[in-house]
């Protein structure tokens, strides 16, 4: 049976300089408006109509980069996650790319670790575009070490890993629902990830 989402978020990011002119700033924001309106036609096409709430959030702010505590996107989400364990609800986070939110770990705990099974992540990406979708339960246990995979995307170089090693994780990342694995790649490649 397919999950039925209370709450459909649709995110937006720009790396434009925080130093920027207030009309430049407003401008982006309505290019980023207009590229979710998109992504929402698109999502309807794909799952159709959103039957619960919905609404979009845009931001300026590099991926790689810690979001202050203080930020409005932190404030966002924590206004609209806090609710999702007392009513068992489900939260859908529609992404503009693989780092359309945040590429670094601290941000990314800061958001959705307290209600990682009331969330689910779908990134609209690549060419000829498509949905991801992504587990975020199981990004913590990627994170934390509790499930392991070989963590690079396929092409980029990097150390060979033994053949039994890569047996073990080949088994782990079967049991990843859906696009989870290539999202932890992404989030590796784009530098946000410390692994000990």
């Amino acid at each position: 049976m397919a999950t039925t989402y209370d709450h459909v978020i649709f995110v937006a990011r720009s790396s434009i300089d925080r130093n920027i002119l207030n009309s430049q700033r407003r401008e982006s924001e309505a290019d980023l408006n207009v590229s979710l309106e998109y992504t929402k036609a698109c999502y309807e096409q794909a799952y159709g109509p959103i039957t619960g709430l919905w609404e979009f959030h845009t931001f300026a702010w590099p991926s790689f980069l810690e979001l202050p505590e203080t930020c409005a996107t932190i404030r966002f989400f924590a206004q609209r996650t806090i609710d999702l364990e007392d009513t068992n609800t489900q939260m859908m986070v529609v992404l503009n790319g693989w780092d359309g939110l945040t590429s670094h770990v601290r941000s990314f705990t800061t958001l959705f670790r307290d209600h990682a099974s009331h969330i689910t992540i779908r990134v609209f990406a690549d060419q000829p575009r498509s949905f991801y979708q992504v587990n975020v339960a199981q990004i913590f246990q990627l994170f934390d070490g509790i499930l392991l995979i070989n963590p690079y995307l396929e092409g980029l170089p990097h150390e060979q890993l033994d053949e039994g090693v890569m047996e073990v994780l080949n088994r782990m990342e079967s049991q990843l629902e859906y696009s989870t694995a290539l999202f932890y790649r992404y989030f590796r490649t784009f530098g946000a990830l410390q692994l000990n």
